[in-house]
């Protein structure tokens, strides 16, 4: 209990942070189009810490990677045959950039970083508790209840939206307080490695004990999904946890056959569904890779622009219903050829370097490296069937968990992060206080 109260204990001069950060993790609870204000809000809270420190925003090279590709996807406006969606797509990627700029400015000591993995534990945890009460009492009990939390709500918004948005699911399966239960699959199976580092990763204290409730109940939140995708995730997860701790084998494999003994049939099954020839999903899949595929060949080195519009016409002319590739490295090299494909190649390239030194670092920083490299490896993965940088909580997340990563490696590795204004040549402000780590 000691340890709990030290934690939750707000200090005056931590205020602005913890503001910045709950404002930054609440983001998933809450419907899409309450993303972009909430992380402008957490930035805003996040230059207040910085000014009460006589400090600035921050940004890594991560972060630099990730700004020249924005600026790259902002010139495929230019030629994309759907501007008003390019510049949608630019301006959301920009705005919820903030998420990453927070986080690389207010997590620069392990009291922060502890502050921050315990929010992000706790909502999802909230989030995989949601969907499985959906589960429950929708496709259990009966009760007549949308997939989605917010659907009342979101009905009524986006009427007013110019895409044509289907929130009527007719499937079993849990959204939660996302859109679709794919979606959901892939925020959960984002943040489960840092869930995971936190409640397994310390000492065994009330708040551990708490996140590891969390990562149970996120685990959970998947298996309502039935999201394939996020249960080719997880296997890559427990093959890279095996992977990297070989002395402890044994456990870990008597662990693995435990909760292979949990999981429900109809989980199972779902899985073994891949490829059976009335699975619709697959052979929609397979449409849409093909005419992805056609379409890179036209514009291998640009692409057609930032957006899923311009893919989204040649579908719907080949008579499929979906509204992306569903696939990560396809529909990058659509939108942005293999220019974009090569930025954002830089940047996995670096968050597997980092993780790895991480790793080799200290046994204590071993499984923090550990966990950046599952992320990085499981996004991938569930990108191999769908299409994450769709929405603004995705890539909110994404951002989010690389701000962490960025911070991470600068708390560890020494590795530095700027201030901003040097990025961009602004005037220099007051003089910097060398922050305690």
């Amino acid at each position: 209990m000691t340890r709990l109260r030290e934690v939750l204990r707000i200090e005056q001069k931590d205020r602005a942070c913890v503001l910045a950060l709950v404002l930054l993790t609440v983001i998933p609870l809450l419907p899409e189009y309450c993303a972009p204000v909430l992380a402008m809000g957490s930035l805003v809270a996040a230059c207040r810490d910085a000014r009460l420190r006589r400090d600035a925003l921050r940004i890594g090279t991560i972060g630099k990677l990730l700004l020249l590709y924005i600026a790259y996807m902002a010139v495929g406006m230019l030629y994309s045959a759907h501007p008003l969606n390019s510049a949608s797509t630019v301006l959301m990627w920009l705005v919820m950039f903030a998420g990453y700029l927070t986080v690389t400015t207010v997590v620069f000591n392990r009291r922060r970083l502890e502050i921050a993995l315990l929010l992000l534990s706790l909502v999802a945890g909230m989030v995989g508790f949601i969907a499985c009460c959906q589960y429950i009492l929708r496709d259990l009990l009966g009760v007549p209840l949308p997939n989605q939390l917010w659907f009342s709500l979101d009905s009524l918004v986006y009427r007013y939206f110019p895409l044509n948005i289907n929130l009527m699911l007719g499937e079993h399966r849990a959204a939660a307080t996302f859109n679709n239960p794919n979606v959901l699959g892939e925020f959960l199976v984002m943040v489960l490695p840092l869930t995971i580092y936190y409640g397994f990763g310390g000492r065994r204290t009330t708040l551990h004990l708490i996140g590891r409730a969390c990562v149970l109940l996120s685990l959970m939140g998947i298996a309502v999904s039935f999201s394939r995708g996020a249960y080719l995730a997880l296997l890559s997860m427990l093959l890279l946890i095996i992977v990297t701790n070989l002395r402890r084998i044994t456990p870990l494999i008597l662990s693995l056959v435990a909760a292979a003994s949990l999981v429900p049939e109809v989980v199972i099954s779902r899985f073994l569904a891949i490829g059976n020839s009335t699975d619709v999903s697959i052979s929609e899949r397979f449409v849409a890779w093909d005419v992805t595929v056609q379409a890179i060949i036209q514009q291998p080195f640009v692409g057609l622009g930032p957006g899923v519009s311009n893919l989204w016409e040649l579908l719907q002319n080949a008579g499929s219903s979906a509204p992306h590739s569903h696939n990560l490295i396809l529909q990058v090299l659509v939108e942005g050829g293999f220019v974009a494909l090569f930025l954002l190649a830089l940047v996995a390239t670096r968050l597997l370097q980092s993780s790895v030194e991480l790793m080799g670092h200290s046994p204590k920083t071993h499984f923090l490296g550990v966990s950046f490299m599952i992320f990085g490896v499981a996004f991938v993965v569930y990108g191999m069937v769908d299409y994450p940088f769709l929405c603004p909580k995705l890539i909110g997340t994404f951002l989010m968990i690389l701000g962490f990563a960025e911070s991470c490696f600068s708390l560890y590795l020494q590795q530095e992060c700027v201030p901003l204004r040097r990025l961009i040549r602004l005037p220099a402000g007051k003089p910097q206080r060398k922050q305690k780590i």
